[in-house]
């Protein structure tokens, strides 16, 4: 299909401007840059821009009381100063000096002709000591900072500084994506008035029962071990036959784990009757255990009384500390244990 040459002239037109507004703008830069350095306001560095403010304060504090030296400075100023660096390229304006010049030749007087003349000249001298501040900070500011700043943060007591690692940025995102689903999913259901409402009290509830199961474990784990803690009095006051004798009555009401938990009291009680370890009902059933494997009163039936008693405690820890189901087995069982240990059940 043939193209019309009305349809390809507007293209043409825009691409010859831009191509023409392109050349333009680099011929007005290079004029500049030319006009600049051509009229001695370019400066390769801070610190010379700095020394030309401060001869030129100086000179209109020199000849502030007379207006057509005022007038002179202020056609020897140039129109701006540029100063390039290797960050890059900064102009400066000289039209608040010029106008401040200006002000000054207008006045009659010469006390105020010479208070115009101050306010230009401080304007020069601020604007040099600028220049200055910057040039200094460009100095200090050298390629030896960053090996200097790694070594001081290479010391001791910077040694638990440190950047996040891969996984503390896996847990942000993750964490993010998390706030983010949440803040969708309460956005959407804030749309709906009965549907927030119903998820309102269902989250109480579900608050609530939380708090109820917690509070019920917490009081069946302490009951639990008031329950475990036998006391001191009746522990010391009974003898091992006597345990002996409340496990059989146990048994025989058919609380097994009573009888379990009697017939382990008994075994204790022979022990330290026989001087393998000494009274005191402070300690854990795991703390005899270790008292008699390391008790050095037992002799042959060392090894035996050890197994006994560790089997024993097993099953204490199963049927009272764990609350578990006690039967008329586990006790035959348990009072096998102490009759090894030397009770003498008949």
């Amino acid at each position: 299909m043939p193209i019309s040459f009305s349809r390809i002239l507007p293209l043409l037109l825009v691409l010859s401007f831009v191509a023409v507004a392109h050349c333009l703008a680099g011929s007005v830069e290079q004029d500049v840059s030319v006009t600049a350095v051509a009229s001695g306001n370019a400066y390769a560095d801070a610190s010379s821009l700095a020394v030309e403010l401060q001869r030129i304060g100086t000179a209109i504090k020199k000849e502030k009381a007379n207006a057509a030296n005022m007038a002179a400075l202020r056609g020897k100023l140039p129109t701006q100063w540029e100063l390039t660096t290797a960050e890059r390229s900064y102009s400066l304006s000289a039209e608040p000096l010029r106008d401040l010049l200006r002000d000054a030749e207008k006045e009659k007087k010469p006390e105020n002709i010479a208070t115009k003349a101050t306010a230009a000249a401080d304007w020069a001298f601020d604007i040099a000591n600028q220049v200055n501040a910057y040039a200094e900070a460009q100095t200090h500011s050298t390629p030896s900072a960053r090996p200097a700043l790694d070594r001081i943060l290479s010391q001791r007591d910077f040694a638990s500084v440190q950047g996040p690692n891969r996984l503390d940025l896996l847990r942000q995102r993750v964490v993010r994506w998390i706030l983010n689903l949440l803040e969708s999913f309460f956005r959407r259901v804030g749309r709906y008035p009965m549907g927030a409402k119903i998820l309102f009290w269902l989250i109480v509830i579900a608050v609530v029962m939380w708090l109820a199961l917690t509070l019920f474990r917490y009081w069946t784990r302490r009951a639990a071990l008031e329950e475990l803690q036998s006391p001191d009095a009746v522990a010391f006051v009974r003898t091992w036959q006597e345990w002996i004798r409340a496990a059989r009555e146990a048994a025989q009401r058919g609380d097994f784990r009573e009888a379990v938990h009697s017939t382990y009291w008994a075994g204790i009680c022979y022990l330290e009757d026989s001087g393998v370890v000494r009274k005191d009902r402070a300690r854990t059933p795991r703390e005899y255990m270790r008292l008699v494997s390391h008790a050095t009163q037992l002799a042959a039936s060392g090894r035996s009384t050890r197994e006994s008693l560790s089997a024993l405690t097993a099953v204490l820890e199963q049927v009272w500390y764990g609350r578990r189901s006690a039967s008329y087995q586990d006790f035959e069982n348990a009072m096998r244990k102490v009759e090894v240990l030397g009770c003498q059940l008949k």
